[in-house]
């Protein structure tokens, strides 16, 4: 089986790194070539000497089965005009992002839901926990007998019969952490503020009246399972949003906050709406640069 990881970030050189222990053909993409990563994991750094290819610069004549695009979700609108080049009729196509709002620009699509938790740094990745990848209980042509040739990796990939609701579920984590990391410009040590995990509450009842509105999908317990993840969270451990506001580059904004903003109906927001308006702000300041 041919298949390609796009996006050598934190998530998609951890999926990179498990895939290679597969008997299948893995080929690497990134924004430029390199000739391998590093991941920081326990204390210990390892190099993983894979050739990463350019992904603006592939001879096409290769077709994938299988294809995790593992960039950040800002990128996939760009990579929507390249991935057919690399697809076959049957092509299927594992979306590794936070958030939600673009599935349809992919034929052949299967979103995942993502825990696999980490940073790139200039020169590796720091992993910091988990390596599982959630998705919809269907058959899938290639993608089962890959789920069944990585039981001895340590890349988990599982088929939920539950999955929209998780999907839901992790749009509602990443709201609450993403946003208040990523406004404070502090790591995860702020949900031990007790206003800090008063606001953050604020905000994920706000978000599970958005997905409810229609039909409950989001259970009663929830917060408390939210809250309980936050506070299990490294207290240096950032999200992505935090690391990139702290870099000044583009956030997934559009796909977390702004999706569900935009989604809201009539349900009263009001912490949401000033959350909305603050990373709308930042993104609109950072494209006048």
């Amino acid at each position: 089986m041919e298949i390609a990881v796009v996006g050598m970030g934190a998530v998609g050189s951890i999926i990179a790194r498990e895939l290679k222990k597969t008997e299948h053909t893995v080929t690497l993409f990134g924004r430029k070539e390199a000739a391998g990563f590093t991941i920081l994991e326990d204390g210990e750094r390892m190099n993983y000497p894979y050739t990463i290819k350019n992904i603006n610069a592939y001879d096409t004549s290769v077709k994938f089965d299988l294809i995790f695009i593992a960039t950040k979700a800002t990128a996939l609108k760009d990579l929507s005009e390249i991935i057919p080049e690399l697809c076959h009729s049957g092509t299927e196509i594992i979306l590794c992002q936070n958030g939600m709002g673009y599935d349809e620009w992919f034929n052949g699509s299967i979103p995942a839901v993502v825990y696999i938790s980490g940073q790139k740094h200039s020169d590796m990745i720091e992993h910091f926990q988990d390596s599982r990848l959630i998705v919809e209980n269907k058959n899938y042509t290639y993608l089962d007998p890959l789920i069944e040739n990585i039981i001895t990796t340590e890349l988990e990939i599982i088929k939920s019969s539950d999955f929209e609701k998780l999907r839901y579920e992790k749009l509602l984590i990443n709201l609450g952490i993403n946003t208040l990391t990523g406004l404070t410009g502090n790591t995860a040590k702020i949900f031990d503020l007790e206003e800090v995990a008063e606001l953050t509450a604020k905000l994920l009842d706000e978000g599970i009246q958005i997905v409810n509105q229609s039909r409950k999908i989001i259970d009663s317990d929830f917060m408390d399972k939210a809250l309980s993840i936050y506070n299990d969270y490294n207290r240096e451990m950032g999200t992505s949003m935090y690391y990139d506001i702290t870099a000044a580059k583009p956030t997934e904004f559009e796909f977390i906050q702004k999706y569900l903003h935009n989604h809201k109906g009539d349900v009263s927001t009001p912490v949401l709406d000033i959350c909305t308006v603050l990373l709308g702000a930042y993104e609109y300041e950072r494209d006048q640069r």
